[in-house]
């Protein structure tokens, strides 16, 4: 019984992961003092025609990203934000204390998603030429 229960896990597992045709690849972690939650800042590609995201994610400390960010959302659009070495939009998360996160990215992002508080956390955001 418990062989199959492991077998039908790792098989379903690849099939969760990319259930949506999106790819999710982490760039930088930082955890928070204490080590409860993590601020994840990965990739997110979703095929050629809508090109590499930069997000960010609060997560229960260690846990990878599954879907899209819950905290940020940034790619190029048409404008020119300063390029990373993953391929969206620059960006970097840091704790500035245990409940409060700062998000700095590339001006002339394209923003989606700029969520200022998630439970038991404040975010802050700052243009990287600030």
């Amino acid at each position: 019984m418990f062989h199959r229960f492991v077998m039908t896990t790792v098989l379903l597992a690849p099939l969760e992961a990319c259930s949506d045709g999106c790819r999710n690849e982490i760039v930088a972690r930082a955890d928070a003092p204490g080590g409860a939650l993590s601020a994840v800042l990965f990739r997110r590609d979703c095929g050629a025609t809508t090109g590499l995201s930069t997000q960010v994610s609060i997560l229960p400390g260690g846990e990878a990203p599954a879907g899209r960010g819950n905290v940020f959302i940034a790619d190029s659009g048409h404008g020119t934000p300063r390029r990373s070495g993953w391929g969206g939009p620059w960006a970097q998360a840091r704790w500035l204390g245990a409940g409060h996160l700062e998000v700095r990215y590339a001006p002339g992002s394209r923003i989606f998603l700029k969520r200022e508080a998630v439970p038991g956390v404040r975010i802050s955001y700052r243009p990287a030429n600030e």
